[in-house]
């Protein structure tokens, strides 16, 4: 399959992940953010309830996890999702990985809760895997716990997801050199983090737009990467 962009060790592919997964060697680890459910997209509009923020089409645990299936994952897997398909997710891990904990993105600056009468969210599940149904693992990140602090950003894409957390995750859990992969790459936060901590990367988009919009970011080190 013919790349959309590719230089220094980072690839675009233009597809339906579920195609391109098909055609990619091995790699060392999976940072994406999956299509969170129903009930989540319909619940993401502005404060006034007449926009809605997310246009793409929602999806469940059981589908994130056959999608994932066919990757051939060598260490870890990072995975922004709701928190809805967490106990799913630890349940029905991807054929052949493992479910290892669930953590938490906290957003401080998060949307406050606009009809007033119940608490807001402010944060994220995050879905922490491994290759492999058991043996040793290894991070960076010695004794920190599954959570992490970042305000959310606003930019090219209605999910996006700041590049001061991938950087982190990049750092904690890759060595220099590792490839990544983002199957549901967005605007290409998780490719910049890892270009810029000398990781390689491949990105896979259905949306042509935001492949553009990851490959202009790629390509000018002066725009802004801050939105996935």
């Amino acid at each position: 399959m013919t790349p959309y962009y590719e230089h220094g060790g980072i690839v675009i592919y233009h597809g339906d992940c579920r195609e391109v997964i098909t055609t990619l060697g091995p790699v060392d680890h999976v940072m994406t953010d999956p299509p969170y459910g129903e009930e989540t997209h319909e619940g993401a509009r502005t404060g006034s309830g007449q926009s809605v923020l997310v246009d793409f089409a929602s999806t469940e645990a059981a589908k994130i996890a056959a999608m994932l299936a066919p990757i051939r994952l060598k260490r870890w897997a990072i995975l922004t999702i709701d928190w809805q398909h967490v106990l799913p997710l630890k349940q029905s891990p991807p054929a052949g990985w493992r479910f290892v904990r669930h953590g938490a993105w906290v957003k401080p600056n998060g949307a406050p809760q606009f009809t007033g009468d119940r608490p807001a969210q402010g944060w994220e599940a995050v879905a922490i895997l491994h290759a492999g149904v058991s043996g040793k693992m290894r991070w960076n990140g010695g004794g920190y716990p599954a959570v992490w602090i970042h305000n959310k950003v606003q930019g090219y894409h209605p999910t996006g997801k700041p590049e001061s957390l991938l950087l982190e995750w990049v750092a904690q859990f890759s060595d220099a050199g590792d490839l990544i992969l983002d199957p549901f790459m967005g605007s290409g936060t998780t490719l910049a983090a890892a270009k810029r901590l000398g990781r390689r990367a491949i990105g896979i988009e259905l949306e042509e737009r935001y492949c553009e919009i990851a490959a202009r970011r790629l390509r000018q080190e002066a725009l802004p990467l801050e939105v996935a």
